[in-house]
């Protein structure tokens, strides 16, 4: 088993505790979201039209010398995007734990659920 690589606190100068992680679930890339997510910036006025990957987001974070919390945002219901659910958060956050800290609520979510059924 590999060793678990876990931020370096001697050389974070920072944790920010709220970080999302708002790349699709296992569904085709176009789902809606481009478009949801440029009026987001639009109104927001962000130079961004769609958030980063949660490897862009590890990358940033990284060049910064800040371990980040991250964690899914379950918004399906709100708007019909499913996102990645407890269990996927965990994995993809797995290859960046020297300054990704994954969160995952424990109370499954309709994502969530969908995504496991898809996923089984």
């Amino acid at each position: 088993m590999a060793k678990l690589k876990l931020p370096d606190i001697e050389k974070v100068v920072a944790i920010d505790i709220h970080t999302h992680a708002e790349e699709p679930c296992g569904m085709h890339g176009d789902d809606g979201y481009d478009d949801f997510q440029a009026k987001m910036a639009e109104y927001f006025k962000s130079p961004h039209k769609h958030p980063p990957t949660v490897p862009e987001t590890a990358a940033y974070y990284r060049s910064k010398n800040i371990a980040a919390v991250i964690f899914p945002v379950d918004a399906e219901r709100e708007t019909g995007f499913r996102r990645y659910n407890n269990y996927e958060m965990l994995e993809i956050a797995s290859d960046n734990l020297d300054v990704l800290i994954p969160l995952s609520a424990s109370i499954p979510t309709r994502a969530s659920l969908a995504c496991a059924r898809r996923a089984s």
